[in-house]
């Protein structure tokens, strides 16, 4: 067997063990897109439009978590809300609150002036209504870098959680409805989707109004985004429709979603209009790749679904915690030199794989046997750790000491 046919077969592996999985590797993908252009923005001004990566994000997780919920609901005819809680509260809350403490300590050290205000701006964002602080306090969304609340990039994690607290009652309560007036499928989904239809409707004619008369209040109010996680959610209540689309026209479905939030990239520049209409873009670029991938993911989509492109999917929670903190406190101490790039981009990916591999992942899957192992390893001064653990820790670890090379050789650094 060539390196080619081995190649091959093992890429096809890969695809049917994520088919199996219910994991969407264009999905992952699109993630990686949508951190890498918020990555550059908020280091470097370019792509203009690198924030409408957040809208990319509020896009993919209205489809996933609507998604879930109804799959849930149609195969047990019930949601169990305890269990969907638990996963969510397992997914975001460990490695949320083991970047604020981070972030906290760092400050103490760097930005001793402003710990006080870096402290509420914590407890706000730990109790996930920071987007509505930052708002109240006019969101420093103009400010330098160095002057900016080092947990502002919080804001977007507000407004999803805020989503997921209320959607699933809202799922369960069209559920009970539809099993009570013993309804079909058909019918309990088509309610589903004139409700969120009838929402995100409402949320969009509140967000165009609410731009042109308080775009900052816009930019960070749930009920001003409400819509995006809508059409992400309303994507997921017609996946029997989008499972039909021909496998030659995915491909193109595919790419122009790709093409449409790469205009956005480049043209939207957020002085006007925005989140609506213009973030309708993207929005509409994600949803086209989401619906492109349901039942069949395209063919012809490489860029999406290669391994370096889902893996920076699977560790985008990560990376987007730590790079504004991380941009924010170093900005403090260095100026803006090739030096300040280097130590920033190699201390976020460094600090992003560590926090992935020993915060985010093992706690998200974590049960009480294996605490309980651990526990026992520990006592005998063992420690087992699968082989990506260690080659994301190891890695983690290189990136680090880079930057603390880059920051030591900077000639602008405050010591």
């Amino acid at each position: 067997m060539t390196k080619l046919e081995q190649w091959r077969e093992s890429s096809a592996r890969r695809r049917r063990r994520a088919k199996r999985a219910n994991y969407r590797l264009d999905i992952q993908g699109l993630r990686m897109v949508a951190v890498l252009a918020v990555l550059a923005f908020n280091l470097t001004g370019w792509p203009r439009g690198g924030f409408v990566g957040i809208d990319v994000f509020f896009v993919v997780a209205g489809y996933l978590v609507t998604e879930s919920l109804l799959r849930t609901a149609s195969e047990s005819g019930t949601l169990s809300l305890g269990r969907f809680y638990r996963d969510r509260f397992r997914r975001i809350v460990p490695a949320a609150t083991a970047v604020l403490i981070l972030t906290v300590a760092a400050s103490a050290v760097v930005l001793p002036s402003r710990l006080h205000d870096t402290g509420i701006d914590a407890l706000f964002a730990f109790f996930f209504v920071a987007n509505w602080h930052f708002a109240t306090d006019g969101g420093g969304l103009q400010t330098a870098t160095e002057s900016a609340p080092p947990l502002l990039h919080y804001w977007p994690l507000s407004v999803e959680e805020q989503f997921l607290v209320v959607w699933p009652l809202l799922i369960l309560g069209i559920t009970a409805m539809a099993a009570r007036s013993a309804w079909g499928d058909a019918r309990w989904r088509k309610l589903t989707s004139t409700t969120i239809v009838v929402l995100a409707t409402l949320s969009l004619a509140w967000a165009i109004y609410e731009s042109s008369s308080s775009p900052t209040w816009a930019y960070f109010s749930t009920a001003s985004r409400l819509w995006e996680l809508g059409v992400g959610a309303l994507l997921a209540t017609a996946t029997s429709v989008f499972a039909r689309i021909p496998i030659p026209i995915r491909p193109i479905l595919s790419w122009g979603g790709l093409t449409l939030i790469g205009v956005s990239l480049v043209y939207i520049d957020g002085s006007a209009g925005f989140p609506a209409p213009w973030a309708l873009l993207p929005v509409a670029g994600a949803a086209l790749v989401i619906a492109a991938g349901v039942g069949h993911e395209p063919d012809l989509q490489g860029f999406l679904r290669n391994r370096v492109s889902t893996y920076l999917g699977d560790i985008s929670y990560s990376l987007y915690l730590v790079h504004w903190p991380v941009y924010v406190l170093l900005a403090a101490v260095m100026e803006p030199t090739v030096h300040y790039y280097a130590s920033a981009l190699t201390l976020t990916f460094g600090l992003a794989l560590l926090t992935y591999h020993l915060v985010e992942s093992p706690l998200r899957y974590a049960s009480l046997g294996a605490f309980r192992q651990a526990r026992q390893d520990m006592k005998h001064g063992l420690f087992h750790a699968d082989f990506s653990t260690k080659l994301g820790a190891v890695g983690g670890l290189i990136l680090i000491t880079v930057s603390i090379i880059s920051f030591a050789m900077s000639p602008g650094a405050i010591t």
